[in-house]
């Protein structure tokens, strides 16, 4: 173990000693090195497929499923632990639109389906409390991935249009604010923030259904990014009323920051109704699935179409990394396909922990650890 803490402070030491990366620059290269891979035993439970992941503690990797709606947990060495699941409690079914396991075994999970926060502990499988939350007026929680957060006295929620559907140029622009706060009965306050960025409000056609923003949760301070925009911004819960902080993300050898949107408008009814959807084309773009954050760092998983199709459609994944000590950026010289790397949970020291159980290459789940390594010149 002192061995590894010491390869680590190296590492480090090494990073401290490179200069600061100015926005116009190409950041400076790591390695992205897989340690070893562990396969999944579902003797208890299965999940088809993932949306979201993250570290529990040092030890657990909670996962959420649409498909399958449901939260499960597993130990890093492939083990399930527990499982919350729609049908599992005398409570009606749920659809998990996102959730926070940071009070683990207490969980907190944000139900589209009765737009509720729904608490659990999950070692002794109880259900507690059910919230229910006074959506505003052309609001809704996404169907999956809405940012969300338990906090001290009540929840951060990121609420979508309920009005336009996210092929229509409106949703962007006339959604207002994206982030809310609510206290602990449920009832909506008025400090909400962040809006679209004016890169996405200004694409004159439709762009690919995605959610843009990605968030990390880090003691009292809060991280969001809009991919496009360029900037981390970072929130202290405790001083709202203040702009937040923000750090410039460079440009990348690999990730385009382009928005690519459709030659026209496209409605809902074209893409699922009309019997004619191979003929429509809206471009994809290159967005991040995540963004963590521990102490020493914030890192960024990217999310890279090759916008190609049939046969040659793939999906490339990489990293961006900001080492908050020296501010610093640096980004992984060897971008790979995402269903064989999978989602970055989080980071236990200098092992990155990743999941994939997307069941789009195989039919097994797979826990990969991996460790970032300096490029020498």
């Amino acid at each position: 173990m002192k061995n590894r803490y010491f390869v680590f402070l190296v590492f480090f030491s090494i990073i401290a000693c490179q200069a600061k990366v100015e926005k116009d620059e190409f950041p400076a290269l790591l390695n992205l090195v897989m340690v070893d891979s562990v396969l999944i035993e579902e003797s208890n439970f299965h999940l088809n497929s993932q949306f979201e992941v993250g570290m529990v503690a040092d030890s657990l990797i909670a996962v959420s499923s649409v498909r399958t709606p449901a939260v499960g947990f597993y130990h890093i060495s492939g083990k399930q632990r527990k499982r919350i699941a729609s049908g599992d409690y005398p409570i009606g079914s749920f659809l998990p639109s996102n959730f926070d396991a940071s009070h683990y075994p207490i969980v907190y999970l944000l139900d589209k389906k009765s737009e509720s926060v729904l608490i659990f502990n999950v070692e002794t499988q109880e259900f507690i409390k059910k919230i229910r939350l006074t959506i505003p007026e052309g609001k809704e929680a996404r169907t999956a991935d809405s940012k969300f957060k338990k906090l001290d006295n009540g929840f951060l929620i990121e609420l979508a249009s309920s009005e336009y559907d996210n092929y229509d140029p409106k949703y962007y622009n006339e959604s207002g604010k994206l982030i809310y706060f609510f206290d602990e009965e449920g009832q909506v306050l008025e400090n909400s923030f962040l809006e679209y960025p004016e890169e996405l409000k200004n694409a004159e056609g439709s762009l690919k259904p995605s959610n843009y923003l990605v968030s990390s949760f880090y003691k009292k301070t809060a991280l969001f990014s809009f991919p496009h925009e360029k900037k981390i911004y970072r929130y202290n819960f405790n001083e709202l009323e203040k702009q937040p902080v923000e750090i410039p993300i460079p440009k990348s050898r690999f990730f385009d920051y382009s928005v690519s949107s459709a030659e026209g408008i496209i409605s809902f009814d074209d893409i699922f109704t009309s019997g004619n959807s191979n003929n429509i084309v809206v471009p994809f773009n290159h967005t991040f699935t995540s963004i963590r954050e521990n102490s020493e760092s914030i890192i960024i998983e990217t999310w890279m179409n090759n916008k190609k199709s049939g046969k040659e459609y793939a999906t490339f994944s990489h990293l961006m990394v900001y080492y908050k000590q020296n501010e610093s950026w640096y980004e992984t010289s060897n971008p790979r396909n995402i269903l064989d790397i999978g989602m970055l949970a989080g980071v236990v020291n200098d092992t990155l922990y990743f999941y994939e159980g997307s069941l789009m290459k195989h039919d097994e789940k797979y826990i990969k650890r991996a460790v970032l390594k300096p490029i020498k010149e």
